[in-house]
């Protein structure tokens, strides 16, 4: 058998052969049947547009009367389906060690059973594409430049095989040495492949033969098997155990693998389990029917070991992704979550919406808001007497108290400075009466403070009338409110008397209809002269509720 001459790196890759690849010969059997299959696929894809494309045209042709058009498309369509045929049977691998195909016997077939079938689909096509101005031909131009460009290249293609085979010996023999590709992949080696995932598995087959040997070959592969005959004994088994993988077949009594498979990708705490449907079946439509429903894979029976090994461990590597995956996104909700929490801590509610919502809070002014300022007497005598864990300590569970008191009465904190408790009512949603809402919340603090073994009083004062809210800065932000209305509420604290409310002369005009309270006189404020103070001594309508 002649060859051709080789290059030097290649004329040292396989002087070496013999050392370095003890399977040369099994190695190169593989490549020439891998290089049939290869030309094969080539051939096939401008073959099948001929056949696809001349059955589309034939479909709207027999519906003109056109007859001579309709009969040229059919044969056209008809040596398609015989060139596909050729095709697998030309350039079909042989198995491995089996006889291989003639040199004489493939060329004859190629050049003359192919050639014979592509010369009329080429004729034909080019014909009738000469006839293209005709009217009812127009909408067939692109069609027939398809087919006539499909038996162009199918053509090309077949003498490209013919001259990549030497002739002069008796069997077929492609120039192995230009197929650097090929042998690469199959000097592949083993060690480089990633360890097969192990995992439960659970096979559902009628046949307890069938069962057997699945089981017997998963279970040398490392994974854990169940067996199942029929689908309600699968259904039982899924619903008790926790499995990696259902390997299930598709004709049993009873409830078929379709059902079963239906039922699996329906329940939420099942349709996370990989399903691979093995069956006699191989029909396309029983193929795809399987993956519409929900199936990762296919196997027909009989099925082969290294691919069963194969798509088993390709389920379960993608298995285990899915969970990491799903570990990931449930911490980042978790982190979400608290994200969330931490935001309504630092703002009220109505701003954290706001805030998710648009990214943004908008300044504000908001009417009718009542405010109130609370703030511990000496507190800072007691700081400079006592360790810092317990004035810190003791002043956390007080801020904490008022925090649960100014929640019962409608009324929303806005900020603690030092000592200093800062609320407000009437900022989000209906408040009738805020002021109101403020004097209940501050009687309560005042006896809260009281209560608690720590000796501290506390000085409130109250003032109602118009804000601006907003939140200012990008890093340890707080919603927070500024203008008069909170200043005169801030004068009245620290002007306040010890154990007592006091209210400026808006807020105590809002409530002095039915509150009793003593005139404290006026104090003179920067920037807004005299201002008259009252000190609220109780409810007049509810005696519980004084001072």
């Amino acid at each position: 058998m002649s060859h051709k001459p080789l290059k030097d790196g290649k004329k040292h890759r396989h002087d070496s052969a013999q050392t370095d690849r003890p399977a040369a010969a099994h190695v190169a059997d593989r490549v020439r049947r891998a290089f049939l299959a290869t030309k094969r696929d080539e051939l096939l894809t401008p073959v099948r547009v001929i056949s696809d494309v001349s059955s589309r045209i034939l479909s709207v042709a027999r519906e003109l009367d056109q007859p001579h058009f309709s009969s040229d498309i059919y044969k056209i369509q008809s040596a398609g389906e015989t060139l596909i045929a050729l095709v697998h049977q030309i350039l079909a691998p042989t198995a491995p060690g089996g006889p291989i195909v003639d040199d004489e016997t493939m060329r004859s077939r190629l050049r003359h059973d192919m050639l014979n079938e592509l010369n009329p689909v080429i004729n034909y096509s080019e014909m009738w594409l000469e006839d293209c101005d005709e009217q009812f031909l127009s909408g067939f131009s692109p069609e027939l430049q398809l087919i006539h460009n499909a038996g162009i290249r199918s053509a090309e293609l077949v003498d490209q095989i013919l001259a990549s085979w030497d002739i002069d010996g008796s069997e077929v023999a492609p120039d192995l040495d230009d197929l650097d590709h090929l042998h690469a992949i199959f000097d592949y080696q083993k060690d480089s492949v990633i360890a097969t995932e192990q995992g439960h598995i659970l096979v559902v087959d009628d046949n307890d033969i069938n069962r057997d040997i699945l089981s017997r070959h998963l279970e040398v592969q490392g994974h854990t098997v169940l067996t199942a005959g029929n689908g309600n004994e699968a259904l039982e088994l899924l619903a008790d155990g926790d499995f990696d993988l259902l390997l299930l077949d598709i004709v049993m009594p009873g409830i078929n693998g379709f059902e079963v498979l239906a039922r699996v990708k329906a329940d939420p705490d099942l349709r996370e389990t990989p399903v691979i449907m093995i069956s006699a079946l191989e029909e396309m439509e029983i193929v795809a029917r399987c993956i519409e429903l929900g199936a990762e894979d296919y196997l027909p029976k009989p099925f082969n070991p290294v691919v069963l090994k194969a798509r088993v461990g390709a389920c379960l590597e993608k298995r285990r992704f899915r969970q990491r995956e799903i570990s990931y996104l449930n911490r980042i909700e978790q982190e979400k979550q608290r994200a969330d929490e931490l935001l309504h801590v630092i703002l009220p509610t109505d701003i954290v919406a706001e805030l998710k919502a648009t990214n943004e809070v908008v300044p504000r002014r908001y009417d009718n808001v009542a405010v109130l300022f609370a703030d511990i007497v000496n507190f800072t005598p007691y700081c400079d007497q006592h360790s810092p864990e317990e004035v810190v300590s003791n002043l956390q569970k007080l801020v904490v108290t008022w925090e649960e008191i100014a929640l019962r009465h409608g009324v929303q904190k806005v900020k603690t400075i030092g000592d200093a408790f800062m609320a407000a009512c009437g900022l989000f949603g209906d408040c009738d009466e805020p002021v109101r809402n403020c004097l209940r919340c501050g009687l309560e603090m005042i006896q809260a403070t009281l209560e608690l073994p720590i000796g501290w009083n506390v000085r409130i004062g109250i003032n109602t009338g118009s804000v601006v809210g907003g939140v200012l800065g990008r890093r340890q932000y707080l919603f927070d409110l500024w203008g008069d209305t909170v200043n005169t509420a801030a004068r009245m604290e620290s002007h306040g008397i010890q154990g007592s409310i006091v209210l400026s002369r808006e807020a105590w005009s809002r409530v002095e209809g039915d509150c009793h309270g003593t005139p404290l006189g006026t104090i003179t404020v920067k920037g807004k002269g005299n201002m008259e103070m009252f000190r609220f001594d109780g409810f007049a309508d509810m005696p519980s509720d004084t001072a």
